[in-house]
């Protein structure tokens, strides 16, 4: 718990510290049980790791409801548990059965329609890649 609420500490300071001009940049997050605004910013490197196998989750359809799907789970290196990944890494290819170690960089992105700011995270590299 109390890694989780450094976790929580930090990303609050690295988010709030920088600005877009204008954007509804800011997300609601749940941290030990209680809503957190916080801003999304580009980051340009963070290593996380990729598990060798899926989670279930829920993701929004364009019109708004939920569907069960599969998703991705990450870590960052100093976390002990996973956490499902709502969308994809642009540029980097799953293949069940293997471990991943990658350095990804997150950019915010607005949604022209809703005006809301989401981060988005792309490949910089794959550092490594083991099978299970």
């Amino acid at each position: 718990m109390k890694k989780l609420a450094i976790a929580a500490l930090i990303t609050t300071f690295v988010l709030s510290g920088c600005s877009t001009m204008g954007m509804n940049d800011e997300r609601t997050m749940v941290v030990e049980g209680e809503p957190v605004n916080v801003k999304v910013v580009s980051i340009p490197s963070f290593k996380i790791e990729i598990s060798p196998l899926k989670a279930v989750c829920e993701l929004p359809t364009a019109n708004g409801t939920m569907v069960e799907s599969e998703c991705l789970q990450y870590r960052q290196t100093y976390q002990k548990n996973y956490t499902p990944l709502n969308g994809d890494i642009q540029g980097f290819t799953y293949e069940p059965n293997y471990r991943y170690i990658l350095d990804v960089r997150q950019e915010a992105v607005m949604n022209e329609a809703t005006k809301v700011v989401k981060p988005v995270w792309i490949l910089n590299e794959v550092v490594s890649k083991t099978a299970e």
